[in-house]
């Protein structure tokens, strides 16, 4: 049912007003502009812009005439934005902190004008992956009902009066059709830390019992407080997979829970679990300081720089394992193995991979960024290798040619990597991006305009992205991207 959203019956697309960078928009920018907290990393940023771009029919992106049905009178409807466009009357009472994005829908971290955190969403809530918010019903061609929330909406959590005061919301994670929530304290670190799970719990991944027949809709939606581990004392990041959810604790030690049956859990087996484990393994011992999945292979990347992988290996992302299609329990990726592209090959004649910086992990295939500020790929599919390069069995660079501005070891060289199913975005110092791949829903998510989304199915190899602004983050669904920006200004 997940995979028909791109076919809402009452979309159609029209021309949508382009984003035009002036001198009264700069000057309006700078009176704006504030200095806000990332509450999940160590630094702090100026501005609260928000960027979206991607399929808009399941309300993903928050722009309301994107959803709303036919019978009311919305004659400014369209289904796709194919380049970036700038939520203003959100961010205008909103400062987003963090954004992370689902399958057809998005939550973010705000601090509003008095300060208070609150955690919004907007999108498909069909399994309730937004808590109980009011939605706007419609339908698919095959005549089931679809429920959206066309624009950010506060989600509401049940905390006490006690836990309000304490807590607030530091991390989010969205799956297939579910969401995690975390809250931490910003003062005290005796104080435990808690998780929410919202949205489709079939598999256990939102880390509650599994109930045989239950309905999972916005009505009857349960945002439940997960029980976790004693020994977690906090954590860093939260990560959701298709149907699995993984937790990294501060002390280094990656939980999980959810579907197994490509041994994307990492816990020995290839059945389900409704409750969060310590992932078994060669990574016991060691302090894992990222983890990476979006579909159902799971990388982890460790503090002494050693890259680890488990779950699907349908297309040899984890090429040192080749017997095995799914694989239950971490192995490590030795790094010392990479390839550079024959037409590069006389020009970098001694590459090799640095300590990663940055990793993600799409559907069938995985990159990484090391701290060099050289990007390899390896797996199956649009590798941005070019348009005969369709799969790489180890780690293969990405000619540092194509990267414009972003020249490796320098101050301006790429820093991150972010994936959603069937693409990648990279990010350098600057804030500048570029992004390539095969989303299935068109190349609307990757953001290089309507023109090549129009007349292409494929990005063969890695296009700069046009935005006014300077990218802090960015967040990638299956068919859909939100950056996090401050003004140039």
């Amino acid at each position: 049912m997940y995979r028909v959203c791109s076919r809402l019956i009452f979309c159609r697309t029209v021309l949508v007003q382009r984003v035009f960078y002036s001198k009264r928009v700069k000057q309006r920018q700078q009176l704006r502009d504030n200095v806000d907290c990332h509450v999940t990393s160590d630094y702090s940023w100026s501005g609260k812009q928000v960027y979206a771009f991607g399929f808009a029919a399941t309300g993903a992106l928050g722009i309301k005439p994107a959803v709303l049905p036919k019978e009311s009178g919305n004659t400014n409807r369209f289904h796709a934005v194919g380049y970036p466009v700038k939520l203003s009357s959100f961010c205008k009472n909103h400062s987003p902190l963090a954004a992370a994005c689902g399958y057809g829908f998005t939550l973010y971290i705000c601090k509003n004008k008095t300060s208070d955190y609150g955690v919004y969403g907007c999108g498909l809530n069909s399994d309730g992956q937004l808590g109980q918010l009011s939605c706007i019903e419609g339908q698919l061609d095959t005549g089931e009902p679809v429920y959206a929330v066309p624009v950010p909406t506060l989600v509401p959590l049940p905390l006490s009066q006690t836990d309000s005061a304490d807590l607030k919301p530091t991390h989010i994670a969205c799956g297939r059709a579910h969401s995690l929530v975390g809250l931490c304290s910003l003062t005290s670190s005796s104080v435990p830390p808690i998780v929410f799970g919202l949205g489709n719990n079939a598999f256990g991944q939102c880390g509650r019992e599994i109930i045989e027949g239950e309905v999972f809709d916005p009505k009857s939606c349960v945002v439940s407080r997960i029980v976790l581990p004693k020994e977690i004392r906090g954590f860093k990041q939260l990560c959701c997979g298709q149907d699995h959810s993984l937790l990294l604790s501060t002390d280094g030690v990656v939980y999980s829970a959810g579907l197994g049956s490509d041994g994307q859990t990492g816990l020995g087996h290839l059945g389900v679990t409704d409750r969060f484990s310590p992932v078994r393994g060669s990574i016991c011992d060691l302090f894992v300081e990222q983890i990476a999945s979006r579909g159902d292979t799971v990388l982890a990347l460790t503090r002494c720089g050693r890259l680890f992988a488990w779950g699907n290996n349908e297309y040899g992302q984890i090429w040192t394992v080749n017997d095995n299609l799914q694989v239950s329990e971490p192995v490590e990726l030795p790094l010392d193995k990479c390839s550079v592209p024959s037409e590069i090959r006389g020009q970098l004649t001694q590459v090799s991979i640095r300590r990663p910086s940055s990793i993600a992990c799409a559907g069938s295939m995985c990159s990484l960024v090391d701290e060099q500020g050289h990007v390899f790929v390896w797996g199956f599919g649009c590798l941005g290798l070019g348009p005969k390069v369709n799969h790489a069995p180890v780690p293969t660079l990405i000619p540092p040619g194509l990267f414009s501005n972003a020249s490796p070891g320098t101050f301006h060289r790429l820093i991150s990597v972010t994936s959603g199913l069937h693409h990648f975005v990279v990010r350098n110092a600057d804030g500048l991006l570029w992004a390539w791949g095969a989303p299935r829903g068109g190349l609307h998510c990757l953001g290089l305009g309507s023109g090549l989304a129009a007349t292409s199915e494929r990005q063969t190899y890695p296009m700069p992205l046009s935005v006014p602004a300077e990218v802090v983050d960015v967040a990638c669904g299956v068919d859909h991207t939100i950056l996090l920006a401050k003004s140039l200004a």
